[in-house]
């Protein structure tokens, strides 16, 4: 999540919307008075080299140097442990809800723009069904796995009830008059990602666009022949507002 008052936007950020590559490429254009949350160690430790870091989420500032120290030291469990996994959220954390954004702070909010990332629902799920064949393990790697493996992970996924944690629509709904909605589509990320830095006048952006937790293999899986038609129902159904909004096609 960002928040940025100096270029008067706020990025809410979605789950497997490429939203930590698109958080990665911001944040170094951010001021000093601007909030930006704790990502996954490792692509802090990415966001570090490019001149991002977290800041402003916590009301102790010692605990968010010792978090960036902890990142550049490449203690990444410590890390996480105080930062983006965990078990007491910070004043302002990853995946936080616009509403909860707005409970903490009195905006202008015909003065700042509301930028989300979404993407294909089926796309989404299986995103995250292959991130947590590797998370585990994640140190900045590509993270590629069988086809096989992938659609076994779906399966799991919907016999939790894990799937709709994709489900972002409800993160960013708000009755509040903003400037804009800006919408990054993931399948466009970066002629999306170009129109938003120039709308905020921010010049072409970086020389070469983050892309964190890749799973290249994902991109190519057809739907089809990795859901079972009772879970593409499901999606469906869950899904039918985003399907709706976003105009992604049904199958």
């Amino acid at each position: 999540m960002l928040l940025s008052h100096e270029h008067k936007f706020i990025y809410v950020k979605g789950r497997k919307v490429a939203s930590t590559s698109i958080e990665i490429s911001l944040s170094p254009f951010c001021g000093p008075s601007d909030i930006v949350t704790p990502i996954t160690p490792a692509d802090e430790l990415h966001r570090l080299s490019i001149g991002g870091k977290s800041q402003n989420f916590s009301h102790d500032t010692q605990l968010e140097a010792r978090y960036l120290q902890l990142v550049r030291d490449r203690k990444f469990k410590e890390a996480g442990n105080i930062g983006v996994h965990s078990p007491h959220p910070s004043r302002f954390y990853n995946h936080m809800p616009l509403a909860d954004i707005e409970a903490r702070l009195t905006l202008p909010y015909n003065e700042y723009s509301v930028v989300i990332s979404e993407r294909n629902p089926y796309a989404k799920i299986i995103s995250l069904a292959n991130m947590r064949l590797s998370f585990s393990d994640y140190r900045g790697e590509a993270m590629e796995n069988a086809v096989d493996d992938i659609r076994r992970s779906i399966g799991d996924l919907f016999h939790n009830d894990r799937f709709r944690i994709v489900r972002n629509i409800s993160l960013y709904q708000t009755k509040n008059p903003y400037k804009d909605l800006v919408v990054i589509r993931q399948e466009n990320l970066a002629s999306d990602l170009a129109q938003l830095f120039s709308q905020l006048g921010l010049g072409k952006g970086l020389d070469h666009w983050p892309h964190a937790k890749k799973g290249p293999a994902n991109q190519r899986l057809d739907p089809a022949i990795m859901f079972t038609r009772e879970q593409l129902d499901l999606v469906n159904l869950e899904f039918a507002d985003e399907f709706e909004t976003f105009g992604y096609e049904r199958i």
